[in-house]
């Protein structure tokens, strides 16, 4: 045995270095992660904390609901930041945080990098060992011995390795990419409690508005200066604000709940409010220029479909190198007669005559070939997404400026008009109310506006950022469910 050691020392040199070739790939996802984290700060600046265990954390259903006592998995940045008024920023922080389903897509980073280091191993050393015996009682027993390792694995275990690097570069802007799809529904559901909250309070003004008409038609009517059907339909006004509000507090709820889903928060932290009402809209958007070209270029998908596209070509090449290359086994091999060891290079394999992968070069192939189109897919619904959100926040932006500028002064003069030709006992107290209520409905219909502009403005960033996922969808369910016509068709 010792003889064949120092005769194939060349062989055992390569079998140390290709071992300290797949021991230097790294086993954490340590490196993925500030990958992630960099491209999240630089696209969005977000900071994105590391994945954190909570195995020895409380979950919510051991807590028992909101009188349970707080659990450790809830940091000390969390819980500060739930307890005072809620920010945008504040918000996205708690995500970033606290959010269960991003920190699983983050521990998801350990798939990509195990399957690289399994692609970076070396294969493992096969060894036989025979002892022969002769019946001729004269003879010296006869022993051989073999140690060997598949050839035609380590081949192509560059191709395989170069194949597993572009696929964790997938799940590396895969991971990017749900950090950003938190932070934009967040966002959305950040505007959406805004939204709630300030219709909320415009519809219990309302009801108050219908309950004094319903009371001054009831006074009016017992004087016998009203008729019944004037009478119902004033309380029957009535009954429809208190039905308006009833859903608008449903709909507070919901939405309040939605974004605790996204915060990861429950018990007593669930007991946040926001800062303050929407916004007014921020700086004009048509001064922004290029946007397709920005939101191609940025782009997560198109980067993550190119490196896809990179690993599905690598797997064609390996299908087709593993279709002609022969199934190699290199050993050496040593066999004692009882007198003399001989040593020797022994090899074996396969000849590829009949399997030569071809199914797997075709299904490869026509994997590569999908990926191709969908690139370009990809790209064409990326421009017209940006195209649409540019369109919808110009057009919500240009209706909430003329709302603030022009319908809701009018509204407030028509009201005040109103309110002094009543002191002069020239209009009764049924116009003065009915011109309140139009003014309310009217600041109704500009906050739905708000909200539109900044759901559009959120789904514009988001593209600008490098992520289409969802965004052109959910802005078109958004514009269609929450514009004011919508409001007065089902008014």
């Amino acid at each position: 045995m010792l003889g064949r050691v120092r005769c194939w020392k060349p062989l055992g040199y390569a079998l140390w270095a290709a071992a300290l070739s797949a021991a230097c790939v790294a086993h954490d996802t340590a490196a993925d992660r500030a990958a992630v984290s960099a491209l999240v700060q630089e696209r969005a600046q977000l900071a994105l904390e590391p994945p954190r265990a909570a195995a020895t954390s409380p979950s919510p259903a051991s807590r028992g609901g909101g009188d349970a006592p707080r659990g450790a998995d809830l940091d000390s940045e969390v819980q500060r930041l739930a307890a005072q008024p809620l920010t945008l920023d504040g918000a996205l922080r708690i995500a970033l945080l606290n959010n269960r389903q991003l920190r699983a897509e983050l521990l998801g980073l350990g798939v990509a990098r195990g399957q690289l280091v399994q692609a970076s191993v070396f294969p493992n050393l096969d060894f036989d060992v025979e002892v022969l015996f002769s019946k001729d009682p004269t003879a010296e027993r006869q022993w051989a011995l073999g140690a060997g390792f598949d050839l035609t694995q380590l081949i192509l275990r560059g191709g395989r390795r170069s194949a597993a690097e572009a696929e964790l570069s997938t799940a590396r802007l895969e991971a990017a990419g749900a950090t950003l799809d938190l932070a934009y529904q967040v966002r959305l559901g950040y505007y959406d409690v805004q939204a709630a909250a300030q219709e909320l309070e415009l519809l219990r003004t309302a009801r108050q508005a219908f309950a004094a008409s319903s009371e001054a038609a009831l006074a009016l009517h017992a004087a016998g200066n009203l008729t019944d059907l004037d009478l119902s339909n004033e309380q029957s006004a009535e009954q429809g604000a208190e039905l308006d509000l009833e859903q608008a507090e449903a709909d507070a709820v919901d939405v309040r709940e939605r974004l605790n889903i996204l915060l990861g928060l429950f018990g007593r932290d669930t007991g946040w409010r926001v800062e303050g009402p929407l916004p007014q809209p921020a700086a004009n958007l048509g001064e922004l220029e290029h946007l397709e070209s920005r939101a191609i270029r940025a782009s997560l998908e198109l980067a993550a479909t190119r490196s896809t596209l990179e690993a599905a070509a690598r797997r064609v090449g390996l299908a087709s190198t593993e279709g002609w290359l022969p199934q190699l086994h290199l050993a050496a091999r040593a066999e004692h007669d009882g007198q003399y060891w001989a040593v020797g290079p022994a090899l074996s394999g396969s000849l590829p005559l009949f399997d030569r992968q071809q199914g797997s070069v075709i299904a490869q192939q026509a994997e590569l070939d999908q990926l191709r189109e969908r690139y370009t897919a990809a790209a064409v619904t990326i421009r017209a997404a940006t195209r649409a959100a540019r369109a919808k926040a110009l057009a919500s932006e240009q209706r909430a400026r003329r709302y603030r500028e022009q319908l809701l002064p009018l509204r407030e003069q028509v009201l005040a008009q109103t309110l002094l030709e009543y002191n002069a006992m020239q209009v009764g107290v049924f116009q003065l109310l009915a011109a309140r209520r139009q003014q309310i409905e009217a600041q109704r219909a500009y906050v739905g506006t708000l909200r539109e502009y900044w759901r559009a403005r959120a789904t514009l960033e988001q593209l600008l950022a490098g992520r289409l996922a969802g965004t052109l969808a959910q802005a078109t369910e958004t514009a269609a469910a929450s514009s004011p016509r919508a409001r007065e068709q089902e008014h």
